[in-house]
């Protein structure tokens, strides 16, 4: 399990999380939500952001309206 500190503390599950703690990720969930990132022609990338606050909501098991409350540094 892998934990990640907040620039800024969210609210899930009505309490106040300052630390995310991730499970690792299938092969199921990158099936299911695809890559988070895009690599583009000249081989730099470009996160996704729709599909990274998937990810969160399932591998930190927080409601998509807490990884609205995350401070754009934590996404990335």
């Amino acid at each position: 399990m892998k934990e990640l500190e907040l620039k800024k503390p969210i609210i899930a599950h009505g309490e106040t999380l300052s630390v995310l703690e991730f499970d690792e990720p299938t092969g199921k969930d990158v099936r299911e939500l695809g890559y988070p990132y895009q690599m583009n022609q000249d081989e730099s990338v470009r996160l996704l952001a729709h599909v990274v606050s998937k990810y969160i909501v399932r591998l930190a098991k927080v409601p998509q309206s807490s990884v609205d409350q995350m401070s754009p540094a934590d996404l990335n």
